[in-house]
């Protein structure tokens, strides 16, 4: 007996150990891809709320407070790629009034690098070379530093030619050598009071960058006249941190030397050398205070984090730039094409596609991407509204910026949304008329990736590609609902999901009773939305009201059981998957039977079925099926895409049409 039951141990093993261990692994390659994309993606700054407790510490006039930033290359807010970005605009502003309203006036600075290139593209006619869309972003950036109540915008020369053009309608001062926009008499310093001290702020580009003897013989009687206007000294420097350092250490009595590069803060001697995020991803804080007659000073980045919320007016302000943008054909050109180097991209003989022209041959290989993230990239895109800003269609569509790949807003080229094979493969109609390795990129290297996934979007990919790479290997085994959902969570939002059936139709309900009890296991990480099957009467046979009237497969109690559990979705979120659980089990019975056992308001549910608003909610559920094309209950679909019923449908075989 014993013998068997060794023997039977071992058989089970031996079937469902390879099982059990694919499972084990593929949890710990998520949990291993979470954990980095999370550690990658933390910046090291203080939480705003922490700050202000510090200030509640401090006395405003003993203390001289300068907020600063610098290198934001018009970045107005985070693109929402991952969880947890930090920066933008209208947190910004938050920060500064939250300051404020501690009892401090500090002065706020920004220390130039507003323009959306990288500091090695910078030349000095770049604004002129820059998009109708960049040259907005500026305007931008410096209507809403205005609304902040900047005192000063420091500039080197790459920016200049935008300060002429955009600066002359604002009241912050100018720190800028060349610029047309500052006076023939403007000194490279600025002297303004800050609680009860005289503040002088000396920019150093403006001086002649070359041996640090020459710039030091500059700042010699620079530092010997505003010396004897203000009480501390600080430096604007976009000269090299080694050239900093030493004058650092030959200015003892200045109390910092801020830069708009990227960098640790670091002391020599007393003076503080402070460095700033990019894209305006913190609020630098430089905190000077003074205690028995000695001056002490510290330096914080403050995170803007989701913890902050946006400043209403500010948010006003991207809010129409956004609605510009949409509406401006002209600002929705794409400036970079990705993959430009590449040779099938570059070949005027070649054009894409659309991902629908591969699945003939890569049957296989089409399912298994109209899955993945890839296939609904697009859709992310149109539930934040970003879907004219070319800044982040480029990543979320086929081609886009060729002749033949996506256009914004062109109805010819939705076959193009999403990331599509082509993006990763290249354009396919040589290959579909001449099916040849040379004509298509068979292999796809990393470094394709990359073009999208870099660290500003991704943080964490480049040491996550190996663990990455299996989600996108058409070898791979078919996903489950449960795989396809973790991969979607991972992303800067709830995944959305739609189940559509018709209330009273048998495999409806059986959908709902295997998904429901699934899916209630994710509420909080999903955006679960149950949706009906119905039409609309033809003009012919509306009644004489005029009223809209709708028909259901199932007559017209199912119509009413439809609007009896958006309703309940509705007033009772937290309890709508118990109800609908519930009447998947009884629906045979009254649905009174199950709105009691979960504590429902029977007769506010009857009341609010009869409403217009009601009317008006199965309009928007006709339209959201006409615009995915469904047909059937129940049909599944995540983030906008149909998912195959061989991956969930279990029991259920048939369908209602």
């Amino acid at each position: 007996m014993k013998k068997y039951i060794l023997l039977l141990l071992f058989l089970t093993a031996i079937v469902v150990g390879p099982f059990a261990y694919q499972r084990w692994s593929e949890a710990k390659r998520l949990r291993h891809i979470r954990e980095t994309k999370q550690a990658a993606a933390q910046i090291r700054a203080t939480p705003l709320k922490g700050f202000l407790q510090q200030l509640d510490q401090t006395s405003p006039d003993q203390t001289v407070l300068i907020l600063f930033t610098g290198n934001t290359q018009a970045h107005l807010e985070p693109c929402g790629c991952f969880i947890g970005q930090s920066g933008g605009l209208p947190r910004r502003a938050t920060a500064i009034s939250g300051i404020r309203d501690k009892g401090f006036s500090p002065l706020l600075v920004d220390l130039g690098g507003f323009l959306p290139l990288e500091p090695e593209q910078m030349k000095p006619d770049v604004f002129e070379q820059t998009t109708e869309l960049d040259q907005l972003r500026v305007q931008t950036t410096f209507t809403a530093m205005e609304m902040m109540g900047y005192d000063v915008l420091v500039s080197s020369q790459p920016d200049e030619n935008a300060i002429d053009q955009t600066l002359t309608n604002y009241r912050f001062q100018l720190l800028a050598a060349h610029s047309k926009a500052s006076s023939p008499e403007q000194r490279p310093y600025l002297i303004k009071t800050v609680g009860s001290k005289q503040v002088a702020l000396i920019e150093l580009s403006l001086l002649e960058t070359g041996q640090t003897a020459s710039i030091s013989n500059k700042l010699d009687s620079l530092m010997s006249e505003v010396q004897a206007e203000a009480d501390i000294v600080i430096v604007s420097s976009h000269l090299q941190p080694k050239v900093n350092k030493s004058l650092a250490q030959k200015y003892p009595n200045i109390s910092a030397i801020m830069s708009r590069d990227t960098g640790n803060t670091e002391r020599v001697g007393n003076v503080l050398l402070t460095y700033c995020y990019p894209h305006g991803k913190t609020l630098g804080a430089l905190t000077l205070t003074d205690t028995a007659g000695q001056t002490s000073s510290t330096v914080e980045q403050i995170a803007l984090t989701e913890e902050v919320g946006d400043d209403p007016n500010v948010r006003k302000l991207l809010n129409d730039f956004y609605e510009q943008v949409a509406s401006d054909p002209q600002l929705q050109v794409a400036s970079h094409p990705l993959f430009s180097s590449e040779t099938l991209e570059q070949d005027s003989n070649n054009s894409y596609i659309g991902s629908e022209a591969c699945q003939e041959c890569h049957r296989k290989e089409f399912d298994q991407w109209s899955h993945s993230s890839h296939a609904t990239a697009f859709n992310t895109l149109q539930i934040v509204g970003r879907e004219y800003y070319s800044k982040c269609v480029s990543c979320h569509v086929t081609g886009f910026g060729y002749s033949s790949g996506y256009q914004i807003g062109a109805s010819d080229r939705a076959h193009l949304a999403e990331v599509g094979c082509e993006t990763c493969h290249g354009p396919g109609k040589q290959h579909t008329y001449t099916p040849l390795t040379t004509n298509i990129r068979g292999k796809v290297e990393a470094s394709t990736c990359m073009e999208c996934h870099a660290p500003e979007h991704s943080p964490g990919f480049e040491q996550l590609v190996a663990q990455l790479m299996p989600e996108v290997d058409h070898s791979r085994s078919q996903l489950s609902l449960k795989q396809i959902l973790e991969q979607r969570m991972r992303g800067p939002m709830k995944p959305q999901i739609e189940l559509f059936v018709m209330s009273f139709c048998l495999y409806g309900v059986q959908a709902e009773q295997e998904l429901l009890p699934f899916f209630k296991r994710y509420l909080n990480r999903i955006d679960f939305k149950l949706r009906f099957i119905v039409g609309e009467k033809e003009e012919s046979e509306k009644n004489t009201t005029g009223q809209t009237e709708f028909t259901s497969l199932h007559g017209e109690s199912e119509l009413i059981e439809n609007k009896r559990q958006m309703v309940i979705a509705e007033l009772y979120p937290d309890k709508r998957f118990d109800y609908l659980i519930c009447r998947a089990d009884h629906l045979q019975e009254a649905w009174v039977h199950c709105a009691k056992k979960v504590e429902l308001d029977v007769s506010k549910i009857t009341r609010a079925v009869e409403s217009e608003k009601m009317t008006l909610q199965l309009v928007k559920e006709v339209q959201r099926t006409k615009e995915l094309n469904i047909k059937g209950s129940p049909t599944l679909v995540i983030d906008g895409r149909v998912i195959d019923g061989g991956i969930w449908r279990g029991k259920v075989k048939e369908t209602c049409r």
